[in-house]
């Protein structure tokens, strides 16, 4: 029985945590969907695409004459 009771305090402590972590991970989840969404509606790129060089393109003339 003491095996069991002790068991079930580990249990019981452990609890609170495991709601927290499932609650983030829930939260991450549906903020990652509306980025999405949000990225859709605008036209934006999707993150796992390589960019279209904007950026690049810009720092290696940023220090060119025109």
């Amino acid at each position: 029985m003491e095996v069991a009771g002790i068991v079930a305090l580990v249990l019981l402590l452990l609890v609170p945590s495991l709601k927290k972590l499932l609650n983030s991970v829930a939260y991450r989840i549906r903020a990652r969907g509306k980025a999405e969404i949000i990225r859709a509606e605008r036209g934006g790129e999707h993150p796992g695409r390589a960019p279209s060089g904007g950026q690049k393109q810009a720092k290696h003339e940023k220090g060119r004459v025109r």
